[in-house]
């Protein structure tokens, strides 16, 4: 009985690549490198010599282990940016790129589901109209002909960068990269690690808006005030988190650290509307008037 084991067990290797479903090589599919006879990874391009044939069995496998499995999966990511965000940035430009899910990957991904979420819940079925008792008050009808040519490239503005808000996601981290490594010198980190810190920050917090501020938005469509006090509180909970991130993101044992944490976060995010607004108002003027939009803010 043992011979006969022995026997079975010698010739298996040999049996194998006959299975329909196996794709061994003697060199790699994805690279041709030549591959050692005993080899389970190529050595130049770490793919597995024993590729398989897809089926839907091995789709739903390996949609779910890129997704679920405990080495670097999203949700690992979500619950680490939630408990440990600034720790997680620190080791991830350390080095420890394995253990953590690929961070541009995830924010393509939260930055998609932002999109829909803010497309779903707060997408007008009807556009905006011009107020009609602005218009009664104008004196002069080039005034009114300047509201309503200014209102339209309003509405053009927002609205597209309503439907593309996963790009203007994506211009927020440089800015906010920009600031920490403005002021975190002691951190030693370039300009591109601090985008890369700040990349996991910014799809993180934007979770706020996706998953609570704009299904509350939809719930109170057309009541200016409810809105306003939403979005207020959207930023506050942001203001909390990047906080949070920007206090763990600085070294240990630093002086002041939850202040310039405090700080930065409320600095970064004043300065990304600034930016927002001043996009929104050179695209409206379109003359060197833009800076009036500022001042009817703020007056």
């Amino acid at each position: 009985m043992c011979k006969v084991k022995a026997y079975f067990f010698f010739y298996l290797p040999i049996l194998v690549p006959n299975n329909p479903h196996c794709m061994s090589s003697p060199s790699c599919l994805n690279c041709n490198t030549t591959l050692d006879q005993m080899a389970r990874f190529c050595p130049s391009c770490g793919q597995k010599t024993d590729t398989h044939r897809l089926t839907f069995k091995h789709i739903i496998h390996d949609f779910f282990h890129a997704f679920t499995h405990a080495d670097k999966s999203i949700f690992g990511l979500l619950r680490d940016l939630a408990i440990k965000p600034g720790i997680v940035a620190k080791e991830y430009i350390a080095g420890k790129r394995k253990k953590y899910f690929n961070p541009f990957t995830f924010f393509l991904i939260l930055a998609g589901l932002f999109v829909v979420s803010n497309k779903y819940f707060t997408s007008e079925s009807t556009p905006p109209k011009p107020d009609e008792a602005v218009l009664a008050r104008m004196p002069t009808q080039a005034a009114r002909d300047q509201y309503m040519l200014f209102f339209t490239r309003g509405a053009e503005i927002n609205g597209f960068l309503s439907r593309h808000s996963n790009v203007v996601s994506m211009f927020a981290v440089p800015v906010f990269g920009f600031i920490t490594w403005l002021f975190l010198r002691r951190n030693k980190y370039n300009f591109a690690e601090n985008i890369t810190a700040n990349l996991m920050f910014v799809s993180f917090s934007n979770i706020i808006f996706t998953v609570l501020i704009y299904p509350l938005l939809g719930q109170v469509r057309g009541n200016a005030g409810a809105t306003y006090t939403i979005l207020t509180v959207g930023i506050i909970l942001q203001m909390i988190y990047l906080s949070w991130c920007y206090f763990q993101f600085q070294p240990v044992g630093g002086r002041f650290r939850l202040p310039k944490a405090i700080g930065l976060s409320v600095f970064g995010l004043f300065i990304w509307q600034v930016v927002y607004m001043l996009v929104v108002s050179i695209y409206i003027y379109r003359d060197l008037n833009f800076y009036k939009i500022f001042t009817r803010v703020f007056s």
